[in-house]
């Protein structure tokens, strides 16, 4: 197993971030910013995604003593 001091971040479809966002009652202009100049996105830019201002962008954090964790951002320029 390969540990990483970022965490997994992951660009969504419209879809699935109006789906996530149903789904934990939160309003798109509710969500936390993220800027596009971010380390993470930029590393995302770097491997090949596509980033644009305004996705939604699902963090996945792991815990050592409970379960997955998900958290959503709102890319911002």
């Amino acid at each position: 197993m390969t540990k990483s001091l970022m965490p997994e971040h992951v660009v969504l479809s419209d879809y699935q971030a109006k789906r996530a966002l149903k789904q934990i009652g939160v309003p798109y202009e509710k969500l936390p910013l993220i800027a596009y100049s971010d380390a993470a996105i930029q590393f995302l830019i770097r491997n090949g995604q596509s980033v644009s201002v305004g996705d939604v962008i699902r963090i996945t954090r792991e815990s050592l003593t409970a379960e997955t964790y998900y958290y959503y951002r709102r890319v911002v320029s």
